[in-house]
């Protein structure tokens, strides 16, 4: 009896694992590194755990550039809004800005990985390899000067 729990138990731990590093809705392409903008995939926001999104500051958002890990975006915008583990190809956000009139703009936000180990060798994580902006008009929060 206490083998059936035992396996079980590693059963049901192997899969936990596995599903925290994986994206539920990968982009084409996304698992090499670079996506295709006609295949883009933005996760429904009803799936999001952060339903409403966060506020951040645009200076922050526009320090991450190809090159950025996955540690130093967590430092500057937090974890990623949907079912995505650290092992995860894709990071998705609902991030909100707020405009000189005081007004919140909401924004869709994309980061696509590395898919080379080369980082990790060096002890580094994943780099950023591509952003993409859903409306597209949110990326001016992306530039230093706004």
């Amino acid at each position: 009896m206490n083998l059936h729990l035992y396996r079980y138990g590693l059963l049901a731990t192997a899969l936990l694992l596995t599903a925290t590093g994986c994206t539920w809705h990968v982009s084409p392409g996304a698992q090499y590194g670079s996506v295709d903008a006609n295949d883009l995939i933005f996760p429904d926001e009803s799936k999001a755990w952060q339903k409403s999104g966060k506020l951040v500051d645009q200076s922050d958002v526009a320090k991450i550039k190809v090159g950025t890990t996955k540690s130093e975006i967590y430092e500057l915008i937090g974890t990623p809004h949907f079912q995505e583990g650290f092992n995860a190809r894709e990071w998705d956000y609902i991030l909100k800005f707020s405009n000189a009139n005081k007004n919140i703009e909401t924004c869709r936000y994309k980061v696509i990985f590395d898919n080379s180990y080369e980082g990790r060798l060096l002890g580094d994580e994943f780099f950023v390899t591509e952003i993409y902006w859903q409306p597209a008009s949110c990326q001016k929060y992306s530039q230093a000067d706004r």
